[in-house]
């Protein structure tokens, strides 16, 4: 095993002459991002299924639509916080996580008290118990669900991508057994909310506790503030990015109905997995350029450009390939809702433009405050935008195509960005 080992070194390290990448990082990185994703795909499908075939499209909808206020409500757990830990981990400044996680805790409660406000408003003048009992799970769980989840970010600075991808499996097959479960038991709206958020919840608490007792506790105030300055401005630069990622399910679910929730988010529901993917070379790339200097990432951006066409190109591949699938796999899987198909299909042409997301971890790794609040501004304002215009007039077709023109124009402004914030300087 050893002699395979050392040949399989020296392969990748004689490949790199043509890829111009460390290839043993990515190797190595890459393997267990692969299997964090594969779990995190085989778990997701399993859930959908299950779903489809327990839940009536009506519960289902609802169901999606009080996780997308979810959703927007998570925007007071200061969500970058993550990014700006794992910029600090990855630079050895690992004692920083107790500051991040008193803001982040300071800032939840902050959002459980507006969800408190939105169920008293659902019982008393939207005359819905069920959404307003909903609302209350939400404000209960605020200030945990995400705030203990900051050990995966304190392992994916220090490069642990093999303990990131054992600590994913855990909490995914914890989470989908029991949602699983009480679906086969239960119709009821707040049964399943409470299976989502509860076991999550102590898995991500026992898995923070484990983790951090064995980071040394060395305080630095300047670093501590640093860091936690650099999540908030991550976080408010985002809040428009949240709302996005959010509002269509909510409009739908306002304009169209529960049913036609269901229908979009298993039309999204394949397509949007090639995220998990994405997020682990984002996160390769994210750790690998944090440590580069600025003249280093400068002087390899012919090559980088190289390789996203080839990303590009590969991603675009898999498009087509699951737009002739695409049928016969829900067909198979969810017969249901083969009325979510062309939807789909369209859908997933948009993937090729996630490829953007190299540029945009580069730029966060070097800590680029203003390029990164241009783009996390103007990019979710204009989907917005979109989607309040097309939802209503087209339906759900209109938010598929609001989301293709966005992510076309994600990429194009992601490279653009790259370019101009790393170009030299005129010799004065």
């Amino acid at each position: 095993m050893t002699e395979l080992k050392m040949r399989f070194l020296q392969l990748l390290r004689w490949s790199e002459k043509y890829t111009k990448t460390d290839m043993v990082y990515l190797a190595a990185g890459g393997f267990w991002m692969t299997v964090a994703q594969a779990v995190s795909s085989l778990s997701a499908l399993l859930l959908a299924i299950a779903l489809a075939n327990l839940l009536s499209q009506e519960t289902y909808g609802t169901y999606k639509y009080v996780l997308s206020i979810a959703g927007l409500f998570a925007v007071f757990t200061l969500p970058g916080m993550d990014t700006a830990y794992t910029r600090a981990a990855a630079k050895g400044e690992v004692g920083t996580y107790r500051a991040l996680t008193a803001a982040r805790l300071k800032g939840s409660a902050l959002g459980a008290l507006f969800a408190l406000l939105g169920s008293a408003y659902y019982y008393f003048l939207g005359d819905n118990a069920n959404l307003a009992i909903a609302l209350l799970v939400i404000a209960a769980t605020l200030p945990f669900f995400d705030t203990f989840g900051l050990y995966s970010s304190y392992l994916s600075g220090r490069g642990r991508f093999d303990l990131m991808a054992k600590y994913h499996a855990l909490t995914q097959t914890v989470s989908i057994g029991v949602l699983v479960v009480t679906a086969m038991l239960s119709d009821s709206l707040i049964a399943l909310l409470c299976a989502y958020f509860i076991p999550l919840i102590l898995v991500r608490i026992l898995l923070y506790i484990h983790t951090f007792r064995t980071v040394p506790n060395e305080r630095d105030t300047e670093k501590d503030t640093e860091t936690v300055t650099y999540g908030w401005h991550l976080t408010l630069m985002n809040v428009l990015g949240v709302i996005a990622g959010n509002i269509d399910k909510i409009l739908i679910w306002h304009f169209l109905g529960p049913v036609q929730v269901a229908i979009y988010t298993f039309a999204v529901a394949i397509p949007e997995q090639l995220k998990g993917p994405l997020k682990g070379v984002s996160d390769l790339a994210f750790r690998k350029f944090a440590t580069q200097s600025v003249d280093e990432v400068r002087n390899g951006l012919p090559s980088l450009w190289r390789k996203m066409a080839l990303y590009a190109l590969a991603l675009l591949t898999l498009s087509l390939v699951y737009i002739l699938l695409a049928p016969y796999i829900f067909q198979f899987l969810f017969p249901q809702y083969m009325e979510s198909v062309l939807y789909s299909q369209v859908f997933m042409l948009s993937a090729v433009g996630l490829v953007g997301t190299i540029p945009l971890a580069i730029i966060g790794a070097h800590r680029k405050i203003k390029e990164q609040y241009v783009f996390f501004t103007s990019q979710p304002t204009l989907q917005i935008v979109l989607y309040f215009l097309m939802i209503p007039t087209f339906g759900i077709m209109g938010a598929i195509v609001a989301r293709f023109i966005m992510r076309v124009l994600y990429a194009g402004q992601s490279v653009i960005m790259l370019t101009n914030s790393f170009k030299k300087e005129p010799v004065v």
